[in-house]
């Protein structure tokens, strides 16, 4: 077998193997969970779901303004929440619409249910505000508050159900649907071991009972996908060893745990490092600023308008700027919120390292020879700090992660300094 092939071969059977060791350590941490009911009802509110929009403004409800701002307080002493909307388009499964990961959910779950004995369909997934003010109006018997609290025990107030998100379905047995759901078979086995078998698809309950003030009444029948990582979160306690619920699993983990242990950077929350989070300019000035030693010596000539004086990064900018290892995006910007790209964050590692000659040929078809990255890219590859993103491409426009971040900063230690 040739050299080529034979290191083609050995990646790929490396990253099958770390992916199913990665995933057997996600589902473990899953199984080990044992939420109680106030962490269910926080673990949805705490979640990092892709493919929503930003909350805007509450939608109407009657036109009313006074009345309006009287149903929403009182929805929201109950426990409701505003929801955001699908920021992308949904899929259709068994005549439904659902966010895409939360119809890979259903059919699994669905699957194993099946398997169990126990069939099970969707009663209502995806509702838009206006479905969701119909159904609000027609239970609505006046206008008095104590109308109002009682509509909203089993009707959330447009703008406040969680089955806006495209995530949340409402679920029934071939025996028994409504509040009959809860006595049925098919609901033990879903709820068995701490929901257990709703857990390992990626689905917990939205209002499990002994929870208060999280909206309605209890509805047995409600489920919401929030993923394996948002379940681990939901029932979380650091350790030393495993700072952060969302790098259970992750190929970065090792990568972040030298990065906190070096101080070089910290979590996006408490107990969250947001592995596959966007990187922006700040945060990798910043990170490699520490990274060095976090010198103090700043550029006083360098004035970006949106670096502003006590900002976590401005000493970290201007002294990158001023030693020529980055530059702004014009003579007064920065722009430090935008998101670093891979080749901009392994660009910046080369002129760290000196900008020194590469001795072996660029591997990667997607960088250009001439592309302002190229040698960079090309010396990162033969030292290790960068794998690409598969055996020929680099895909250098992309939007480096803080994951990926930490890896790079990781291997460029153990490649320049051991």
């Amino acid at each position: 077998m040739k050299f080529r092939a034979w290191l083609a071969l050995l990646v790929v059977s490396s990253v099958v193997a770390t992916s199913v060791a990665a995933a057997g350590e996600v589902e473990d941490a899953v199984a080990a969970t044992s939420h109680t009911p106030a962490q269910y009802a926080a673990t949805l509110d705490l979640a990092e779901l892709d493919g929503l929009a930003p909350l805007g403004p509450p939608p109407v409800i009657t036109g009313d303004i006074a009345l309006d701002a009287r149903i929403r307080a009182i929805a929201e002493a109950r426990g409701y929440r505003l929801r955001p909307s699908p920021g992308r388009p949904l899929m259709t499964v068994d005549g439904r619409f659902l966010q895409p990961e939360a119809a890979a959910g259903w059919m699994s779950l669905k699957a194993a249910a099946a398997a169990n004995g126990h069939f099970l369909s969707i009663t209502s997934a995806y509702r838009d505000v206006a479905s969701q003010f119909r159904s609000f109006r027609q239970r609505l018997n006046g206008t008095s508050d104590a109308s109002i609290d009682t509509a909203l025990r089993t009707v959330a107030a447009p703008g406040y159900s969680k089955h806006h998100t495209g995530y949340t379905i409402d679920i029934k047995s071939s025996t028994a649907f409504g509040f009959a759901f809860r006595g049925s078979p098919a609901y033990a086995w879903l709820a068995a071991d701490s929901f257990a078998n709703a857990k390992a698809h990626g689905w917990i309950p939205s209002y499990p009972e002994g929870a208060v003030l999280v909206g309605p009444n209890p509805e047995p029948w409600e489920f919401v996908w929030v993923g394996s990582i948002n379940i681990i979160c939901g029932d979380f306690q650091p350790t030393v060893d495993r700072p952060f619920c969302d790098t259970i699993g992750s190929a970065f983990a090792a990568d972040i745990n030298w990065l906190m242990a070096q101080q070089i950077t910290a979590g996006c929350r408490v107990d969250r490092f947001c592995t596959s989070g966007l990187l922006t300019r700040a945060e990798a000035a910043t990170m490699m600023w520490r990274m060095v030693g976090s010198p103090t010596q700043a550029a006083t000539s360098t004035d970006f308008t949106d670096v502003p004086g006590h900002a976590f990064y401005a000493v970290p900018v201007r002294w990158m700027v001023d030693n020529g290892y980055t530059s702004g995006t014009s003579t007064t910007t920065f722009e430090p919120d935008e998101p670093a790209t891979r080749a901009q964050f392994v660009t910046v590692l080369w002129r760290l390292a000196g900008q020194p000659e590469p001795l072996e040929p660029l591997r990667f078809d997607d960088v250009n020879p001439s592309d302002f990255a190229a040698t960079a890219i090309t010396w990162a590859a033969e030292l290790g700090i960068t794998h690409g993103t598969s055996l020929t491409s680099f895909s250098p426009g992309s939007t480096a992660s803080r994951g990926e971040a930490s890896a790079f900063l990781h291997r460029y230690f153990l490649a320049t300094t051991l």
